[in-house]
């Protein structure tokens, strides 16, 4: 919406607030961290909703417990990497 050509008649209520709105959603960098934090917490979204229901789930929490702690683990240690190299 932001690189429409209607974009301008809703930008102008608040000029200021609606090119920090596009500033934000055409950088790449805000893209990067959006997708970052979605990676990290798919894990624990699928253990939540696996285990929603009116049934007895705890023995499957148990069971789900480490494989999600290792997939989260894992996203955030590409991510640390990937940001030492960044700033190396």
């Amino acid at each position: 919406m932001v690189i429409s050509d209607e974009w301008s008649s809703y930008k102008e209520d608040d000029v200021a607030k609606a090119q920090s709105v596009k500033e934000t959603l055409l950088n790449d960098n805000w893209w990067m961290n959006v997708d970052y934090i979605l990676a990290f917490t798919a894990p624990i979204y699928d253990v939540l909703r696996k285990t929603d229901t009116d049934m007895a789930t705890l023995h499957l929490v148990y069971e789900m417990w480490d494989s999600m702690i290792e997939k989260v683990r894992k996203v955030i240690f590409q991510h640390e990497r990937k940001t030492e190299v960044e700033h190396s």
